[in-house]
């Protein structure tokens, strides 16, 4: 029975995915819960599994191939007769006459697309080599014992005009099943490094990033224009999706953005004095576990800034959910995880969960669902040493806060002229949704609950 793997929905803001990786060749035989192929979308790395055991009859995407939801991405063959041999192997008859009157039992030699592939690289006739299995289907290990007897190079065709010989150890490394931990293959494929192509130091022939790292400062796979020395790389991956997310709120939305300061010389304190308490549950007290709980009480009192926009029902979404995201830079671009029900948590559990969720994101393990369903984003350049900026909204969301550094100024206090710590703000909204006066009333009622953090963690 032939079963079609589709591209299922990944994150609720985009219908797209992008191909990363394939773990399978057509003609495989894989178990049921096995990786079939990983998929890139909403700034994560999803994995498909096989929902039945079963052969790869035909792969639909290829690598690099933009996919949409319910699109084909492979079709599988759960028949292992006979008849499904026939469809995914090529079968010869092998007769042979001990007596004139008395023939041999019919031996039926099969061969995989993979198997063929790496008899043509060791320059091996497959349909000529005895198998191992009973079943009549040649392995891997055949093919390479079969070319260790012939004891000859290889010959492979590189291009249709070029012949190269190549060495049998040389065809075995290209064809070598590669061993690297999910990882590190991530790794590799964001800085375009094949992993087939590394040399790995481990004596278990294990990939690790400090091999990765070691193709990369050997400029693997890296391109240099015929005329000048500018150096190219290709414009995929998350930077495209960071791309694609950006061009299209900045032309659907109509940004305003208000700048403004808050005086936070008493959240500094009451930082200060926390923090040790934090770290002796090993979490880190940061301004941003602060602000998360503060714009969280904001979107409360102007729900309108915890709204979204359908454009195609002409509707506007007043979300019961306060889930916040974050942005976090990391070394393949900018990544939003999401704290969900934010307004349930404490400022211990939102510090905790930042941290959690901000390791994953740099490291590359945060999953799909731990970015989707925001309501609405921080976007923090304080620890780059920013103050203002222009934060574009992240679709469908209404709103955006960016803080910049928090620094010490001259403030007027009661009549007097004094020094305080004060921090930089930006909110860009909607202008479809959210007019100026409420957007500069949420700005006011952020500027207080950070001003009186005893206020802000009071209920």
């Amino acid at each position: 029975m032939a079963i079609e793997v589709k591209l299922p929905r990944q994150s609720e803001d985009n219908d797209e995915s992008l191909i990363t990786f394939w773990h399978v060749s057509e003609g495989d035989y894989i178990e049921k819960g096995q990786t079939l192929v990983e998929v890139q979308t909403a700034k994560a790395i999803s994995e498909i599994e096989a929902p039945e055991s079963s052969y790869i009859k035909e792969i639909k995407k290829l690598r690099g191939d933009t996919v949409k939801v319910d699109e084909v991405l492979v079709v599988l063959d759960t028949n292992t007769s006979a008849e499904s041999d026939a469809e995914l192997e090529t079968a010869i008859t092998v007769e042979e006459l001990e007596k004139p009157q008395e023939v041999k039992p019919v031996v039926e030699v099969k061969a995989t697309p993979r198997v063929k592939r790496l008899a043509t690289q060791l320059g091996v006739d497959w349909q000529k080599v005895t198998p191992t299995r009973p079943d009549g289907k040649l392995t891997l290990e055949d093919i390479r014992e079969a070319a260790g007897a012939l004891n000859q190079p290889v010959v492979k065709e590189a291009t249709p005009e070029k012949v190269v010989n190549q060495p049998v150890e040389q065809a075995e490394k290209k064809m070598r099943t590669v061993i690297a931990a999910p990882s590190v293959r991530k790794y590799a494929r964001e800085h375009n490094i094949n992993l087939e192509e590394i040399e790995a130091l481990n004596p278990n022939g294990r990939v690790t990033k400090i091999d990765v790292d070691r193709a990369l400062q050997a400029n693997v796979e890296v391109s240099k224009s015929p005329l000048t020395d500018n150096e190219i790389i290709p414009f995929t991956g998350i930077r495209k999706v960071i791309s694609n997310a950006m061009v299209h709120s900045k032309t659907t939305i109509p940004h305003v953005t208000h700048f403004d300061e808050a005086e936070v010389s008493l959240l500094v304190d009451h930082r200060q004095k926390t923090k040790a308490y934090f770290s002796e549950e090993d979490v880190k007290l940061t301004y941003l576990a602060y602000i998360v709980k503060a714009l969280t009480k904001v979107l409360k009192k102007y729900p309108m800034l915890n709204a979204s926009l359908d454009d195609q029902k002409d509707q506007i979404i007043l979300h019961k959910q306060y889930n916040m995201g974050i942005a976090v830079d990391t070394e393949r671009g900018l990544v939003v995880p999401v704290i969900k029900n934010a307004d349930q948590k404490s400022l211990f559990d939102i510090a905790k969960e930042i941290q959690e969720l901000s390791k994953k994101a740099r490291d590359g393990s945060i999953k799909a669902d731990e970015m989707s369903s925001g309501t609405c984003t921080i976007s923090n350049i304080g620890s780059e040493r920013g103050a203002w900026f222009t934060p574009i909204i992240n679709a469908p969301q209404s709103c955006i806060l960016g803080f910049g550094r928090i620094e010490k100024k001259v403030v007027v206090i009661d009549d007097a002229i004094e020094i305080r710590p004060v921090m930089t703000l930006s909110l860009s909204y909607d202008h479809r949704l959210i007019d100026g006066a409420t957007a500069q009333k949420a700005v006011n009622e952020f500027k207080k609950l950070v001003h009186e953090p005893d206020l802000l963690l009071a209920y």
